[in-house]
């Protein structure tokens, strides 16, 4: 079991594991500025020592925090492209890809809650490192969905295929900005949360297909 496995499974046992989940603990009740290593130290009940020998800074240890939770939550979503055959699974694909990502930007529990309140910190005040954590962990998943539009685009230019991914994005990441939660505040009584965010993913894809139909697949 490697560090990342150790700490998504919910019982770390390694020094680096404590750290790493004491870590999330607090960058996600916090962010990342006003986090500090010694209160990381003293969830995980270790050192400053410590913390700099396995992770060397904070910056370190948030981008080994967003790689713990990008892989297990987020990088799924980038597989969702190679599915697509024709229209049918070219459509499916699209639901798939809206419907995951809002049950990250909307999810309530971890780990997706956890990634949702990161990127709700990193939109709202972002941190010293934000280009990185932007290069290396956003720009894969933009760069999937532009994927699946370009299969309808095939011919596109950039600034084509920049405002359906902006506009669609738009739409799901608000789901981690606003407080109270965007369910909590539009929701209708009596309407259970997993059915509206359905709702909430099938008027996002409506909109798309009305507009857009696969042509051919893009690898």
């Amino acid at each position: 079991m490697n560090m990342n496995d150790e700490f998504l499974s919910g019982a770390p046992q390694t020094t680096q594991g404590k750290i790493l989940a004491a870590a999330t603990k607090i960058f996600v009740e916090n962010g990342f500025k006003d986090t500090t290593t010694r209160a990381i130290c003293a969830e995980a009940h270790v050192n400053v020592a410590l913390v700099n020998y396995y992770f060397r800074s904070k910056a370190a240890l948030y981008k080994a925090v967003f790689s713990a939770l990008f892989e297990r939550v987020v990088a799924p979503l980038l597989t969702v492209p190679d599915s697509v055959q024709d229209h049918d699974s070219w459509e499916a694909a699209i639901r798939t890809w809206v419907r995951r990502s809002l049950n990250i930007c909307a999810a309530t529990h971890p780990p997706e809650s956890c990634v949702a309140r990161l990127i709700g910190y990193e939109q709202d005040v972002p941190s010293d490192i934000a280009c990185a954590i932007e290069e290396r962990f956003a720009r894969p998943l933009q760069m999937c969905f532009e994927r699946l539009l370009r299969m309808a685009l095939p011919e596109a230019d950039a600034l084509q295929i920049s405002l359906w991914s902006s506009s669609t994005h738009a739409q799901i990441v608000v789901h981690a900005l606003a407080k109270p939660t965007w369910v909590s505040r539009f929701c209708p009584p009596g309407t259970e949360a997993d059915r509206w965010l359905d709702a909430v993913a099938e008027h996002i894809c409506r909109g798309l297909f009305a507009c857009l139909s696969f042509h051919r697949f893009v690898p």
